[in-house]
């Protein structure tokens, strides 16, 4: 069986970890012969991916919202060469919407985590709704890196920045539950009992990490989790662990204030963790709770301090146009930028994608997700403000802190775009 999966076009550009743990746990379980091949739309034109993919039985494209229209055309010009070929299309936007997304173009969604789902359509399920299954985390092969093409992702990271980087997973299920944010439709709300927090053990986590290390030459490495520090005692046994096996390379996560104590950044900083990625959002402790962030400033400031103490990076994210932000709330995210001075910020206009509490699909349903991004987007408003005005807001703490601001790897082969080209800087009374 030929299966072509594809990801399609994202102006941000970073490899597909679950696309790779996909296709290693159809290779380890499907019974026949498989001839997979992989497409990215950053580093494969239309033409290509459409050639490469219409001899194909199955093409399989992984799709979040703002890569969903893309996806659609790629399949739509595949199904005109080939109309015999099955189009599947998985994700956080046909998970959300599900039967909303099916269309003549899409011959089967997959809603939820993808492996066990997608073995099912290589062997023959052809229900156009196809469930996933939440598989123990520990007990899946590591993702084939070599099918994703890691290397071009790798290697345009050196061009860019100077740093030979790659990402990893440690857990699925995010235990908190932000109105503002998907992770709940993909691998389910949290339950201690019903669906708990599914981590790999450290041990397992570290010898991926070693043998990836060694195979493209890494000097950095990132954590794509929700959320690493599920517990602090977790991170803590993974940097004892790291520095166990002698893995001395940098590498940065992303972790939620409320799950961690000052032990904890004494392991990173011994264990060369280079930098902490937190979601702040606001320093509003009223849109806190609002959002159900399930922290508080004070405990916001705790984490920057206790991070600056040990000579750890901190990047502080925040999101602009909350349901209830008005003025007042935005001045007190500025004073707590001020405070914390973070080493690196960004501002982020909120965008009600599908399967958010924010979402509605009467309101947004016939939205272009294609025009959106992490840092924009032309339709949100709340009750304070419009949003020419939010994105005043964003371009006068963009202009502000212009010096914390960092740079992605942007569009076509990753051309780099720093912060303050997202926005075009306007006279305003903010």
């Amino acid at each position: 069986m030929r299966v072509t999966f594809v990801q399609p076009y994202y102006r941000n550009v970073w490899e597909n970890i679950g696309l790779g743990y996909i296709i290693a746990y159809c290779k380890q379980h499907f019974p026949g012969d498989l001839d997979v091949n992989f497409y990215q739309g950053n580093f494969d034109s239309d033409a290509a991916i459409v050639r490469g993919a219409i001899d194909s039985d199955i093409v399989a494209f992984s799709a979040t919202s703002p890569c969903f229209p893309p996806a659609v055309r790629l399949a739509a010009a595949i199904k005109a060469e080939n109309p015999n070929v099955r189009t599947v299309v998985g994700g956080w936007h046909v998970t959300a919407l599900q039967e909303k997304a099916l269309n003549e173009f899409i011959d089967q969604i997959v809603v939820g985590e993808g492996e066990q789902a997608m073995l099912d359509i290589l062997q023959g399920n052809t229900d156009r709704i196809v469930r996933g299954t939440a598989l123990p985390f520990s007990s899946l092969p590591w993702p084939d890196r070599e099918a994703i093409k890691n290397h071009r992702t790798v290697n345009l990271c050196e061009t860019m920045n100077g740093q030979r980087t790659t990402s990893f997973q440690a857990n699925r299920v995010c235990p908190t539950s932000c109105v503002f944010c998907a992770e709940k439709t993909m691998t389910g709300k949290f339950n201690r009992r019903l669906n708990p927090i599914r981590s790999r053990p450290v041990e397992d986590v570290c010898d991926e990490i070693a043998s990836v290390v060694e195979k493209y030459d890494l000097t950095y490495f990132k954590f794509v989790d929700a959320t690493f520090d599920i517990t602090p005692q977790y991170v803590i046994d993974f940097c004892r662990e790291k520095i166990d096996r002698g893995i001395e390379t940098e590498w940065e996560c992303l972790i939620h204030a409320s799950f961690c104590n000052e032990e904890m950044f004494y392991w990173l900083k011994e264990s060369n963790c280079n930098q902490i990625n937190v979601g702040c959002e606001s320093g509003s402790p009223k849109i806190l709770k609002q959002v159900k962030k399930g922290t508080n400033v004070e405990t916001i400031e705790n984490v920057f301090r206790w991070a600056k103490n040990y000579g750890i990076n901190r990047r502080a994210f925040f999101i602009l146009g909350m349901p209830e932000e008005d003025r007042e709330d935005l001045r007190m995210t500025e004073e707590l930028i001020d405070r914390m001075e973070p080493d690196v910020v960004g501002f982020t206009i909120l965008c009600p994608y599908p399967g958010s509490s924010l979402y509605d699909h009467e309101k947004y349903g016939d939205q272009d997700w294609e025009q959106t991004d992490e840092y924009s987007n032309d339709f949100w408003r709340n009750k304070a403000f419009s949003n020419q005005e939010l994105k005043d807001w964003q371009a006068y703490f963009i202009d502000k802190y212009s010096d914390k601001l960092c740079e992605r790897l942007d569009g076509d082969f990753g051309i780099a775009e720093d912060e303050t080209n997202l926005v075009e800087h306007q006279t305003s009374s903010v």
